[in-house]
C-alpha cells in the first residue's frame, strides 16, 4: 500500500499562504480532492483548511447566494469588523489619532505598519439586500484590518462578468473592489497567525472569463491550475476503494515473492494506466458502475469496466473477431484491394494484434491509444480508401462503423475547431466537433482522414493528443475516447510534382511523372520514394516532426498500378454489376474474356495507368454499364420479363457493346 497523498495542486496552494499571496484557483474546480485522507469538494476543503490553519473568520461568496459565514456568530463578527474599520477610516479622514498608527507599530518585518484604512465607504446597513458592489465594499474593509485573520472565498469568479473583455459598470465596480481587496489586504499583527495575510481566494472554472487586468502585474495574486488526478492519485484511489469494487473482496494482496506484483498491485497499476484524464468524480462513478452492473474487477481485465463506463458496451467487437475470419483476413482483403500485398499484410497484422490483445503497455493491450494507426501513402486510385472500407466490413460487418473525413475541407487554420468544436462563446459552440461527435456516437469505428496533406498544419496538431493519449475533449468539455478505433490517414504526398504556388518552380519531383515518361520502377523504389517524401513533408515542409514520430513504422506505401492487375480489378467491378442485376431483376450476366483483354489494352494508352482503379471503373462504365442499361431499356421495356434470362456480354475491337 503506497503512502496516502493529497491532490498535487494543494501543495502549490499552500505555498501562496507562506508567500502572502492571494490565489485564483481555476480549471477542474468542481471535482473532489484528496486531503487528509478524505475526498472533499473544493469549498469544503478550503473552509476546513483555513479553519485548521487558525483563521477566525471564513466567508464564502457567490453571485447567487451572497455571503455564507459558516459559523453562528460569523456574520456578526464580520459586520463588526467592517464597521470598526470604516469608523477608523472616518476618524483618520478627520485627523484623529488611532492606536494603529505607524508611530505605534514595532519595527518588525513580519509585523509591518498597517495600510491606511480606505475612506469613503458607507457604514454597512444590515437591513438591506447586499449587491455585489456593497458586499465587496464591506469585504474590502474587513480585509484591510490587521487583528483578526480573515479568509474570503469567491465562488463562480468567472461569472462576475459576461465577457472578460467587455463589461458594464455593474460588473466593473465589483471587480475593481475585489482587486482593491488584493492590494489592501493587511498582514496579521497579533495572535498565532502573525505574519500571515488576510487571504482572498477566487474560484474560476474558466480563467479566460477573469479579466487580465485583475491579476496581470499584480504581485499579490498568483494562480494555481487544478487539473485531473495524476497517476499517483489514481493509484491512491484504487488502493483506497478497491475493496468496494464489485467482487473486490476476492482480490489477493499477498506476494509470492518480493520481486513479483500481487494481484492487487496489478489491478492498481492497470487502473491508473487506463483512467488517464479521469476526474475524481469519474473514478468514483466507475467504482459504482462496477457494483451496479456487476462487472467484476480482475487483474488484467480492468479495461472491461473502464470501456463499459466510456462506451456503455460490455463486449469488445475487436476481441469478438472470429479467429477463422482473422486467419482468412489476408485472402479476404486481397480480393477487395488487388495488387497491394504489402498494405494488406500490414492491416492483417493489426487485426491479429487487436484480436490477441498482447502488447508492451502493461495493461493487456487495452491502452488508451487507438487499436491501429496507419498512414496510407501512394498514387491515386490504388485502393487506399477501399482497404479502409474492407477492414470496416471485416471487423464490424456494418458500414456505419466507417467514417471518412475529407481533409481538403480543413485547409484554413481555424478549421481545427471543426474537429473538436468551437470554444464557449464562439459560433458553432452548440454543435460540438465533427470528429468528437462521431466518436462519441460510434466509439467502435474505422476513421479515415483522406488526403491529410491538404489540411492546415494547425489542424494536424489535434492528432498529436489523439495518437498519444487516445482522447480529445471538445469545446463543451465532453471527452471522446479513441482506444476502440483504428485511425487511417491517406495521402498522395510524393505522387505528383510539388511546385511553389507563387513562382511555379518545382520543389519536389513526383513519382508519377517518372512513370509517365516510361520509367519502370520496382516496388522497393516506389516505397523508398514515398517514405522519403513523407519524411521531408513533415519535417521540412510543415515542421511537424513530432507527428511523424507518432506514426512510427505505420507508414504503409501503396504500389503503382501494374498492368498485370488491370484484368483482376476489372473482374471485381463487373462481378458487382452482375450481382446487382441478379438481385434486382433475377437476370444472369456473363462477361466474355475479350472484355478484360480490351480493358488492359485501353489502360496502357496515354496516362490511364496513372489514375489507377478509378480509371478502370470509369472505362467500364463507358464500355459496359451505360450501354448495357440502354440496351435493356430498348429491348425489355417491361423489366419483369428479365426474370430468369441469361446474357453474355462482350465488346468488339472498337469497344462496341455486344449482347448475346
Amino acid at each position: 500500500m503506497s503512502k496516502l497523498i493529497s491532490s498535487r495542486w494543494i501543495n502549490d496552494f499552500q505555498k501562496q499562504r507562506y508567500h502572502r499571496q492571494h490565489t485564483i484557483l481555476y480549471g477542474n474546480i468542481h471535482d473532489q480532492f484528496l486531503w487528509q485522507n478524505n475526498y472533499q469538494e473544493l469549498d469544503t476543503f478550503l473552509t476546513n483548511y483555513f479553519q485548521d490553519l487558525g483563521f477566525e473568520i471564513i466567508v464564502t461568496y457567490d453571485p447567487i447566494d451572497g455571503f455564507n459565514y459558516h459559523t453562528q456568530d460569523g456574520e456578526k463578527r464580520f459586520r463588526e469588523l467592517a464597521r470598526n474599520r470604516i469608523l477608523e477610516a472616518h476618524n483618520s479622514d478627520f485627523g484623529q489619532n488611532s492606536p494603529n498608527t505607524p508611530s505605534n507599530t514595532p519595527n518588525n518585518p513580519l509585523n509591518p505598519p498597517p495600510r491606511r484604512p480606505p475612506g469613503g465607504i458607507a457604514p454597512p446597513n444590515l437591513n438591506r439586500r447586499i449587491s455585489p458592489e456593497d458586499a465587496f465594499g464591506d469585504l474590502r474593509a474587513v480585509m484591510g484590518q490587521n487583528k483578526t485573520p480573515v479568509a474570503a472565498i469567491i465562488n463562480l469568479g468567472d461569472m462576475l462578468t459576461t465577457d472578460a473583455n467587455r463589461y458594464n459598470a455593474e460588473e466593473r465596480n465589483p471587480l475593481a473592489l475585489l482587486k482593491k481587496c488584493t492590494l489592501e489586504a493587511n498582514i496579521i499583527r497579533e495572535g498565532n497567525l502573525v505574519g500571515y495575510r488576510n487571504s482572498l481566494i477566487i474560484l474560476a472554472s474558466d480563467l479566460k472569463r477573469v479579466p487580465d487586468w485583475f491579476h496581470l502585474n499584480n504581485p499579490f495574486v498568483n494562480m494555481v491550475q487544478i487539473s485531473a488526478p495524476n497517476k499517483d492519485e489514481r493509484r491512491q484511489f484504487a488502493e483506497r476503494f478497491i475493496r468496494n469494487f464489485y467482487q473486490g473482496e476476492n482480490i489477493n494482496s499477498t506476494k509470492q515473492n518480493p520481486n513479483e506484483l500481487s494481484e492487487l498491485d496489478i489491478i492498481v497499476e492497470e487502473f491508473a494506466d487506463l483512467t488517464e484524464g479521469f476526474r475524481a468524480m469519474d473514478l468514483d462513478a466507475l467504482r459504482i458502475t462496477s457494483v451496479q452492473e456487476k462487472i467484476p474487477i480482475k487483474a488484467r481485465e480492468v479495461w472491461r469496466i473502464v470501456d463499459f463506463y466510456k462506451f456503455g458496451l460490455r463486449e469488445d467487437p475487436w476481441l469478438q473477431l472470429n479467429p477463422e475470419k482473422v486467419r482468412k483476413a489476408q485472402q479476404t482483403l486481397s480480393s477487395r484491394v488487388i495488387g497491394q500485398p504489402r498494405a494488406v499484410e500490414a492491416v492483417t497484422t493489426m487485426l491479429t494484434s487487436a484480436r490477441v490483445g498482447l502488447s508492451m503497455t502493461g495493461n493487456s493491450g487495452n491502452s488508451g491509444k487507438p487499436k491501429g494507426i496507419f498512414f496510407f501513402v501512394g498514387p491515386t486510385g490504388v485502393g487506399k480508401t477501399e482497404l479502409a472500407k474492407a477492414v470496416t466490413e471485416l471487423v464490424f460487418g456494418d458500414e456505419k462503423a466507417f467514417a471518412r473525413f475529407d481533409m481538403s475541407e480543413y485547409k484554413e487554420e481555424h478549421a481545427a475547431e471543426k474537429l473538436a468544436g468551437a470554444p464557449p462563446g464562439f459560433v458553432g459552440y452548440d454543435e460540438g466537433g465533427q470528429l468528437t461527435n462521431r466518436v462519441l456516437e460510434q466509439p467502435y469505428s474505422i476513421l479515415l482522414f483522406d488526403e491529410i496533406e491538404k489540411a492546415h498544419p494547425k489542424v494536424l496538431d489535434k492528432f498529436l493528443q489523439i495518437l498519444e493519449d487516445g482522447r480529445l475533449t471538445d469545446g463543451k468539455g465532453q471527452t471522446a475516447y479513441f482506444n476502440q478505433t483504428a485511425i487511417i490517414f491517406t495521402s498522395n504526398i510524393g505522387a505528383s510534382d510539388l511546385t511553389d504556388p507563387q513562382t511555379g518552380v518545382m520543389i519536389r519531383s513526383g513519382i508519377m511523372n517518372r512513370v509517365k515518361q516510361g520509367e519502370v520502377l520496382s516496388f522497393e523504389q516506389v516505397e523508398s520514394h514515398f517514405k522519403t517524401e513523407v519524411d521531408w513533408y513533415f519535417t521540412s515542409r510543415i515542421g511537424r516532426a513530432e507527428l511523424l514520430n507518432r506514426l512510427g513504422d505505420n507508414i504503409v506505401v501503396f504500389d503503382t498500378l501494374r498492368p498485370d492487375f488491370v484484368s483482376q480489378i476489372g473482374q471485381k467491378f463487373l462481378s458487382q454489376l452482375a450481382k446487382n442485376a441478379l438481385e434486382k431483376y433475377q437476370l444472369t450476366i456473363n462477361f466474355h474474356p475479350n472484355i478484360y483483354q480490351f480493358l488492359t489494352q485501353k489502360m496502357q494508352e496515354g496516362n490511364n495507368l496513372l489514375f489507377g482503379g478509378r480509371r478502370i471503373k470509369n472505362l467500364l462504365e463507358t464500355l459496359i454499364e451505360r450501354p448495357f442499361n440502354v440496351w435493356l431499356f430498348s429491348h425489355y421495356p417491361e423489366p419483369e420479363k428479365l426474370r430468369g434470362v441469361s446474357w453474355q456480354i462482350n465488346v468488339n475491337n472498337d469497344g462496341q457493346l455486344m449482347v448475346n
